[in-house]
């Protein structure tokens, strides 16, 4: 009998954290935090034989420096590129609930300790975890990220992590390919529905950007740190405008160059990489917008980030514009702006007159695709976590026959 435990991320997005015990060992995949409201995941208990990252965003990675101040002696496995990245956005976490008067949940101390005990594996090899075995797959969601098999107490358990099953301009898809499976808990942030053909996108997101600087305006593009930034960067290097980045993304995307194996065309990224301007400080914000050109910066959700300084210099030019691309949390100052048309941050309430768009350019997999995925996976059960509409997914899973399950947090499954 093998006991799987869901201590965050059952029926909401975020928070990710499972925990895997069977009977003589423990593992928890993921560990994660509520990046909006800082919501934490239930304690895994003592005794872990093991933690499996699947990447580097905190709604997976965010907690996992408490299991060390919590007495945790074992080691985190992930990939080298999820720890180059984990490493960055961890330490600003810290700085982060700082600027915010929030209590810390860990210290610098224990980011050190979890990186000196880290346990790098590359896709593709099998690994040994306590007596049990383990394997990392390529996930396609964000450079680092994997789908992790586990073999324990006699079952094999697939945990997907974020996943996406088309090549991208920066990632290859993710892989499909299992056999024997008998427990699958995947992800199901879009289990309600598909994304728009990415290459029409595309060319839809390069137009704008030539109508806007043709017109002498600005394009401001807020960007997750990993993975988008690089994506866009890739996008728009060879349209011959000024490309200038700023906040976190610069970090990002140089340690992703420093693992080219991780991205699927290092190559094309290392030459617009090259040739971006890279804003540093007050005075080069000021002096960028002066002139046309495209900005790529953080924060993806328009919360902090240098991007608050481009929407309050830029807000008011009807020849600007500003493109989301990623999922808005609800609650963010991103999600306002796209469902109230405000743009409400640090003091300012405002209409702006530049022109703002939605672009879905999702790292997840869509509808259509993830039931493709839970069906090539074929699992004896599936268990849907990390999505607001695991219970409406589940039921129309089992209407096709499948065996599933959508925990609560704290709710324990038993196969």
């Amino acid at each position: 009998m093998v006991n799987i435990t869901c201590l965050g991320g059952g029926r909401e997005v975020g928070r990710a954290a499972i925990a895997v015990d069977s009977g003589n060992e423990k593992f928890l995949f993921d560990y994660g935090i509520d990046v909006q409201d800082m919501k934490v995941p239930l304690e895994p208990g003592n005794k872990l034989t093991a933690v499996f990252l699947s990447h580097a965003h905190l709604d997976h990675s965010g907690y996992l420096p408490r299991l060390y101040k919590k007495g945790y002696s074992g080691s985190v496995y992930a990939t080298p590129t999820t720890f180059a990245l984990s490493s960055i956005l961890l330490r600003d976490s810290i700085k982060v609930q700082g600027k915010k008067g929030l209590k810390p949940q860990f210290l610098i101390d224990d980011v050190k300790k979890m990186e000196r005990l880290k346990k790098q594996i590359n896709t593709g090899k099998e690994f040994r975890a306590g007596n049990s075995r383990v394997s990392f797959f390529n996930a396609g969601h964000v450079p680092g990220s994997v789908m992790t098999l586990l073999e324990t107490g006699g079952k094999r358990i697939l945990y997907s992590g974020d996943i996406k099953f088309v090549d991208t301009d920066l990632m290859k898809a993710g892989s499909m390919d299992f056999r024997n499976i008998d427990v699958l808990v995947t992800e199901t942030t879009y289990s309600q529905r598909n994304h728009p053909d990415r290459k029409q996108l595309r060319e839809e997101l390069r137009e704008l950007a030539q109508n806007t600087l043709y017109n002498d305006g600005t394009l401001i593009l807020p960007a997750f740190a990993i993975g988008r930034t690089q994506e866009l960067l890739v996008m728009m290097h060879d349209l011959g405008f000024k490309i200038c980045m700023d906040g976190m993304g610069i970090s990002a995307t140089r340690a992703i160059l420093s693992h080219p194996s991780s991205i699927i065309k290092p190559g094309k990224l290392s030459k617009a990489f090259g040739a971006a301007r890279k804003i540093r400080g007050q005075r080069q914000r000021d002096e960028v917008i002066k002139k046309p050109c495209i900005i790529i910066t953080t924060a993806g959700m328009l919360n902090g980030g240098p991007i608050s300084f481009y929407v309050k210099k830029l807000h008011d030019k009807a020849n600007c514009a500003m493109v989301m691309s990623g999922y808005q949390v609800e609650g963010t100052v991103g999600r306002r702006l796209l469902d109230t048309g405000r743009y409400v941050n640090e003091g300012l309430d405002i209409k702006p007159k530049m022109d703002i768009r939605f672009m879905d350019f999702s790292a997840h997999c869509g509808r259509d695709s993830l039931i493709e995925f839970i069906r090539k996976v074929g699992a004896k059960k599936t268990v849907l976590v990390h999505g607001d509409q695991t219970e409406k997914f589940a039921n129309e899973l089992k209407g096709m026959g499948m065996d599933t399950a959508a925990p609560e947090n704290g709710d324990v499954i038993r196969v």
